[in-house]
């Protein structure tokens, strides 16, 4: 079965669109209008103010200027009435201009009107003798400038009159339209929380679905079944988590595998050395040494040689731990070369040099005896000249280094690369190799702390041997 995926993130995003897209026209509805009838009330309020200031001064304006001129204290040059009258013009059509309704444009085309009529009367006025027709003049004044000039105020005022009903008129939509403004946000909450409650009602539910087969799916993974595949979802995240967990439940196995077999090579590793430290020629050798110490009426070195044995013997098994601490493997050294030195005393000198600031860090069991045993039998013993044994210990940074180092026949390049060879093999069959017990070593260390660590052999033919191992400063015990 195909399945199609959808991410969490693009429902989320559709949720969004499908809430926010009608709040974002609504706001726009909302602002344009409220811009259209700013500008509108802002127009009407600038043409009345236009008018009304109009209105004020033109009829007081016009009628004193051609009294004046009748009367002959002033002329057309010095006061100009046709200044007064352009102005008018001007006014007029700015206000035409800006005036929606019809009735108001009709007032203004009368207004142009009467301002025509009124220039005329003034030109009469001018074409005569101001102090030969001073009686015509008068009436003139009184019968049409006066007239004129009234009719204009009242034109004037019939159009503020009009453009106040407007904007009483716009007042009256702007409430209605904030009224319906308001009922449509109410309708478009409701919509948006209605959505809401659906979309996260059934998106919660397409969630928490997958989710809850996953954690049932872990449940089992957690009680240990393995077998069990995860569940699929149609959603992406989901589907990606549990195809990590199906990854995760393989290497999971892959790494089980691993260590059941790395445990399985570990316990035969112990086997191995704990079989190779109870070595019966060893054993043979040492309580021969006994009896031929007992013969001769040595009782103290006799004491001296089986409480040497038993500390060997309790210190390798070590009540069946694998770790132990640096100064209980020092002793075990102690015993070991003890018991040796009573056999090879003629041939061999020791010495041991382990600083104190590091004895109770911890340490694999039977880690230096074998490295010991290996210097003496395959340097010492092969070197004509008194061999002397060195085993020192220090720490670095986070490191313990322990040091075997003995002056006997040493090995050959070819030899010594043979030999770093079988240190750093693993994974095989010990019983096979040729210096099973470094070797042995070797693969405990790498099995216990890591790659890092291990054994570095270092040798010169004739010169002698020097073995290094490299542990973890850690406390196990």
């Amino acid at each position: 079965m195909k399945w199609k995926h959808n991410s969490i993130k693009s429902q989320i995003h559709l949720m969004q669109a499908v809430v926010f897209i009608p709040v974002i026209i609504m706001i726009g509805i909302i602002l344009y209008m409220m811009a259209w009838q700013n500008w509108q009330y802002r127009q009407s309020i600038r043409n009345l103010t236009m008018a009304t200031e109009f209105n004020f001064d033109f009829k007081s304006n016009i009628d004193y200027k051609m009294y004046r001129i009748v009367i002959g204290a002033d002329s057309f040059d010095t006061l100009d009435p046709y200044e007064d009258l352009e102005n008018s013009r001007k006014i007029f059509e700015q206000l035409k201009a800006s005036t929606p309704q019809e009735t108001s444009k009709k007032g203004l085309d009368g207004l142009l009107q009467l301002i025509g009529i009124l220039e005329k009367r003034i030109d009469d006025i001018r074409g005569s003798s101001i102090f030969g027709d001073y009686d015509e003049n008068m009436e003139r004044l009184e019968k049409d400038i006066y007239v004129v000039t009234d009719l204009i105020k009242e034109s004037m005022s019939n159009y503020i009159y009009n453009e106040t009903k407007t904007l009483e008129t716009m007042r009256q939509d702007l409430d209605d339209q904030i009224k319906q403004t308001i009922a449509l946000c109410i309708v478009v909450c409701a919509y948006i929380m209605v959505f809401l409650i659906a979309s996260f009602s059934a998106f919660g539910k397409k969630i928490t679905g997958p989710i809850e087969e996953l954690c049932s799916y872990t449940m089992k993974l957690a009680n240990g079944n393995l077998k069990v595949s995860a569940p699929k979802s149609k959603i992406s995240e989901i589907q990606t988590l549990s195809d990590q967990y199906d990854h995760m439940v393989v290497r999971i196995g892959e790494l089980i595998e691993h260590v059941r077999e790395e445990q399985e090579l570990k316990r035969k590793t112990e086997l191995k050395l704990l079989q190779a430290q109870i070595n019966p020629h060893f054993l043979y050798n040492t309580l021969d040494t006994i009896v031929w110490l007992a013969e001769g009426k040595r009782s103290e070195e006799v004491v001296d040689m089986i409480t040497a044995l038993s500390l060997f013997f309790r210190t390798g098994l070590n009540n069946g731990r694998d770790f132990i601490t640096i100064r209980g493997e020092e002793e075990h050294i102690k015993s070991y070369l003890q018991i040796q030195h009573f056999r090879y005393e003629d041939i061999m000198d020791y010495e041991i040099e382990i600083e104190e600031e590091i004895k109770d860090y911890s340490i694999l069991k039977l880690t230096l005896q074998p490295i010991v045993e290996n210097a003496l039998y395959h340097g010492i013993k092969n070197c004509r000249k008194k061999g002397a044994l060195k085993i020192s210990g220090w720490i670095k940074r986070d490191d313990i280094f322990l040091k075997v180092e003995d002056n006997g026949i040493g090995m050959k390049p070819d030899e010594l690369l043979k030999m770093q060879k079988l240190a750093a093999r693993r994974g095989e069959d010990l019983d096979q190799r040729e210096g099973f017990g470094i070797a042995n070593v070797a693969e405990r260390i790498r099995l216990n702390f890591g790659e890092a660590y291990g054994i570095s052999i270092e040798s010169e033919y004739g010169q002698g041997t020097s073995v290094t191992v490299r542990i973890p400063a850690v406390l196990k015990h």
